[in-house]
């Protein structure tokens, strides 16, 4: 177990991996297809939450770096799945995941330009005597877009990921962990909600099931053969429940805010 755990290295994950298992002769496609649209969904939720708090309560549940990264991130996959497309004929899943990732990125926009109007003074404004313009927000938000664009392809190659499956979990694991500790610095349950909390344990639970999204599309991502990835993936729904201890403990947030907005739970 030891050996396993320290020195053994699967074989990496295929092309063929995807074309096999998304096509009409897997036998459990049923499965597969079922699993990727709920994993795809709760993605979508988990940013459905962030546009309903930072539109209600002026403040997002995610640090502005977790935006940015997520728009490196899924513009770079979004390209990789177009370029995939094209190589292997157009197709479907390729395609399809292309897309989808696209509406990810609009998402993340949406969020950037939230922070960038909306939360600049709260984010930026302990580095400057003076309020923060729009300029000066709009300019630290693609430096960031910038730097996360070389980390992302960077790790990439240090991973063996040529196809981003590797970097569509961490992504999972990021916001199992992350947003509870941001939560807990600003010491407050504004920005923040319950629901969302509760989307994000059930994405997480999900995502490390046994027959999860990766391990039905390969056989790299199997308990035999990757257990880390199911020993993170513990550690990750332990920190997703840690989420909903951080909010209980927090000071509860008023019904409604002084504008006479209802906020969110």
């Amino acid at each position: 177990m030891i050996e396993k755990l320290f020195s053994f290295y699967p074989s990496n994950y295929t092309l063929k991996d995807f074309t096999y298992s998304f096509s009409s002769s897997n036998p459990n496609l049923k499965i597969l297809l079922i699993v990727a649209v709920f994993t795809f969904f709760i993605g979508y939720m988990e940013y459905v939450y962030s546009f309903k708090l930072v539109r209600r309560e002026k403040s997002a549940p995610y640090p502005v770096w977790m935006h940015t990264f997520y728009f490196a991130h899924d513009s770079m996959g979004a390209m990789v799945f177009a370029l995939a497309s094209k190589a292997t004929g157009g197709f479907w899943f390729f395609t399809v995941a292309s897309i989808a990732l696209v509406v990810w990125n609009i998402f993340e926009v949406y969020n950037l330009y939230k922070c960038i109007v909306v939360e600049r003074q709260e984010i930026w404004g302990h580095l400057y005597n003076k309020p923060v313009t729009i300029k000066k927000a709009f300019i630290r938000v693609i430096g960031q877009i910038i730097v996360f664009i070389g980390v992302v392809n960077l790790f990439r190659i240090f991973m063996n990921d040529p196809y981003m499956f590797k970097w569509f979990i961490f992504t999972n694991i990021l916001i199992a962990i992350v947003p509870g500790l941001y939560w807990e610095k600003r010491k407050t349950q504004i920005g923040a909600s319950y629901k969302l909390a509760i989307v994000i344990l059930i994405g997480t639970i999900n995502s490390f099931l046994p027959v999860n999204m990766w391990s039905l599309s390969s056989n790299y991502f199997s308990i035999s053969n990757n257990p880390w990835f199911y020993l993170i993936g513990i550690i990750s729904v332990g920190f997703a429940i840690r989420n909903i201890v951080v909010l209980k403990r927090l000071p509860k947030k008023p019904t409604k805010l002084k504008n006479g907005t209802k906020t969110v739970f």
